[in-house]
């Protein structure tokens, strides 16, 4: 299981801009950095934004939608959600540095933009109108 400081997620966290935050759970589980934020769509919904690498090396966008019942511990999600290419050119390794500069232009309105003009994933790998979510 990987091992990180809290002052190196401190200093991470620090870099990002507006509001994004290194997805600790996932490193600790997969080994792999990534960065997420969270959107409240209203008091018992909210969209997940993580910006990270596909197997091509290259950067992208997921993006989930969750339900959260006032009261309850998880939250739901259906679906596969969203997918969006940030940077179609692969690298040669996936650094979390070249990842935090996109955290200064994605901002909660361009979030939102990115969400309503991308479509949904369908489990056989086709698209479905955004409407969905």
């Amino acid at each position: 299981m990987p091992k990180i400081s809290k002052e190196q997620v401190n200093k991470i966290n620090s870099k990002c801009s507006n509001g994004w935050q290194l997805d600790l759970e996932y490193y600790l589980y997969h080994g792999e950095k990534q960065l997420i934020k969270c959107i409240d769509i209203d008091k018992e919904n909210y969209l997940k934004f993580t910006i990270c690498y596909n197997s091509q090396n290259q950067m992208v966008l997921y993006i989930s939608k969750f339900y959260h019942k006032q009261g309850d511990y998880f939250a739901n999600s259906e679906g596969l959600g969203k997918r969006t290419m940030l940077n179609a050119t692969p690298t040669k390794k996936k650094e979390l540095n070249k990842l935090i500069p996109l955290t200064h232009i994605l901002t909660d309105t361009e979030l939102m933009k990115i969400n309503k003009n991308t479509p949904v994933l369908s489990g056989n790998g086709i698209f479905e109108p955004s409407e969905k979510f």
